[in-house]
């Protein structure tokens, strides 16, 4: 059994004349521990696709399951749970919360869970990220490289099952492109972190074990990295 598989997706907007179809009958696999890079021209179904991964959208038809899990056949509180436990989405607008420190936005979602917050794991994860001398300051104050790695590093700590990314370079220069990618693939060696990003910038593709084009809803190349 695969970790992940989507068997027959299909995401379709709107009605009658004005349907879209984003994605179209798709079916892949995912093995534990891959570093998979989704890759495609803008309109391609990059997106939808990501958003159906993370639970955020509902496909119109297909399953996804994870780990067994058929997901959306579950319950919405089953669901929510998901999207809070087993996935996490990392976007290139940061998504931090202003008033909050960088240590608070990274245990943030666990406090929102009654969980104990886990200091250890905090200061091992900030220091691999470089942000252990960051912690106390706010969002407004970091670089946008810097505001990536909280964003990283908030993930990272949840230690999801499945890490989503969604352009997480998009608004980094190349230097800073660079240090995330570095990153991302460190999470996937050491920690063998199940990754699953996308992207329109080819050149990323070189940090991952395969890379998946998607065309006007459609795979059209699968292709395993040695």
């Amino acid at each position: 059994m695969s970790f992940l598989s989507v068997s027959h997706l299909k995401k379709v907007y709107g009605k009658a004349s004005s349907q879209k179809v984003a994605i179209n009958n798709i079916s892949f696999s995912v093995e534990q521990g891959e570093f998979v890079m989704i890759v495609g021209a803008s309109g391609s179904g990059k997106s939808t696709l990501m958003h159906i991964l993370g639970g955020v959208e509902v496909p119109t038809q297909g399953t996804l399951t994870l780990n067994g899990v058929d997901v959306f056949s579950q319950t919405a509180e089953q669901l929510a749970a998901y999207r809070r436990n087993s996935v996490s989405i990392i976007y290139q607008s940061y998504n931090l919360v202003p008033l909050l420190t960088v240590q608070e936005n990274i245990y943030f979602p666990t406090m929102l869970d009654g969980k104990e917050i886990n200091h250890k794991k905090l200061a091992l994860i900030a220091k691999q990220l470089k942000i252990e001398d960051i912690l106390k300051r706010f969002p407004n104050q970091l670089s946008g490289g810097q505001q990536q790695r909280v964003s990283i590093a908030r993930s990272l700590y949840l230690q999801p099952e499945l890490l989503l990314a969604d352009e997480p370079t998009g608004n980094l220069d190349v230097a800073n492109s660079d240090e995330v990618m570095r990153i991302f693939k460190q999470a996937h060696d050491v920690l063998h972190q199940t990754i699953i990003m996308i992207t329109h910038n080819m050149a990323l593709t070189a940090f991952a074990d395969r890379v998946i084009t998607l065309q006007d809803g459609l795979i059209v190349n699968d292709e395993v990295r040695a």
